[in-house]
């Protein structure tokens, strides 16, 4: 039976003369998304439980929707962004990034529910802006669970080659 070795052992072997790149540090694409969920969480919480019923100057009204927009589309790019570049981790580490992306979803939710029923006061503003929010948090929540179900699915050969 071979016996595994690592690469600092394997450079103690050979010449010592090329010592082993080192690694950089940096952060993993699930990590990114899971507090970035939670950030955004954060900023619902705040914008629409903390503030109800706030709404921006008229003449700014065009400016702050398109603020609101920019905000989300940024939001929307650092989830995909890093699932895509720094890469989306394992199955498990995926399903929780799915779970923390439904907390955005759900506070948003709550906050719809909420207004409708009469409990929570929204300006037009707000409004307008809960309906863009939840569509883009719905967006996460299924990007997140069709890789973590992607993941899931993949078929591992014991002693083969890897992935199937």
């Amino acid at each position: 039976m071979a016996q595994k070795l690592t690469a600092s052992q394997i450079a103690g072997m050979m010449d010592n003369t090329h010592p082993l790149p080192r690694r950089h540090w940096h952060p993993n694409g699930y990590a990114i998304s899971i507090w970035s969920s939670l950030l955004m969480s954060f900023a619902i919480g705040l914008f629409f439980i903390a503030a109800p019923g706030w709404s921006p100057p008229p003449q700014w009204l065009g400016r702050a929707e398109f603020a609101v927009t920019w905000v989300l589309l940024t939001y929307i790019w650092i989830q995909m962004g890093s699932l895509i570049l720094v890469g989306a981790g394992t199955k498990h580490q995926m399903w929780i990034d799915a779970l923390t992306s439904i907390v955005p979803l759900f506070i948003i939710t709550y906050v719809i529910l909420q207004h409708h029923g009469g409990y929570v006061v929204l300006s037009s503003f707000q409004i307008n802006t809960a309906w863009v929010t939840a569509y883009t948090m719905l967006l996460d929540v299924v990007v997140d669970l069709g890789v973590s179900v992607m993941l899931s699915r993949q078929v591992v050969e014991v002693g083969g080659g890897g992935v199937v």
